[in-house]
């Protein structure tokens, strides 16, 4: 991402259920960070399901900016934070039938896979909130052009 850029996070998920607070955690952290990029998705107004397709039509009007997209997932390896280019589709885990959303993605496991809402809703909010600080320490270095060891961008 280039310097010059003023990119748009977009933080996806409920406060709701404890295995999906991840985004509305990062997007508070972020804003609290006062960083050089437009944020959606908080604790007190988060990007759900519900509208998420009206959030994103909205975020496109940022016409030029790089899209990061933040949510959580299920999967084989919890804890596990995967930073990747291109978008990410939410809700693909419970056959939701949402955009692909994002120009960069940041997932972080947070509940095994096979998914079940009694396990996505039984996460312990402390390892979320561990995930949250480490997503959000990711973005904010991605933001201001700082590199990874081995001197990638992250």
């Amino acid at each position: 991402m280039k310097k010059t850029d003023f990119p748009v996070v977009m933080c996806i998920g409920t406060d709701l259920v404890g295995g999906d607070c991840l985004g509305p955690l990062v997007g508070q952290m972020l804003i609290a960070r006062n960083l050089s990029a437009y944020v959606y998705g908080t604790l007190d107004d988060p990007i759900t399901a519900l509208n998420l397709k009206e959030y994103y039509s909205f975020i496109k009007r940022h016409h030029g900016s790089t899209v990061i997209a933040v949510d959580s997932c299920v999967g084989e390896n919890v804890g596990r934070i995967c930073v990747s280019g291109g978008g990410l589709l939410p809700g693909a885990a419970s056959d939701k039938d949402l955009p692909m959303v994002g120009d960069i993605s940041i997932t972080a496991v947070t509940s095994s896979f096979p998914p079940s809402d009694k396990r996505f809703a039984s996460v312990r909010l402390g390892f979320v909130y561990s995930l949250a600080v480490k997503v959000a320490d990711t973005i904010e270095r991605l933001i201001s052009g700082e590199t990874a060891k081995g001197g990638t961008a992250l």
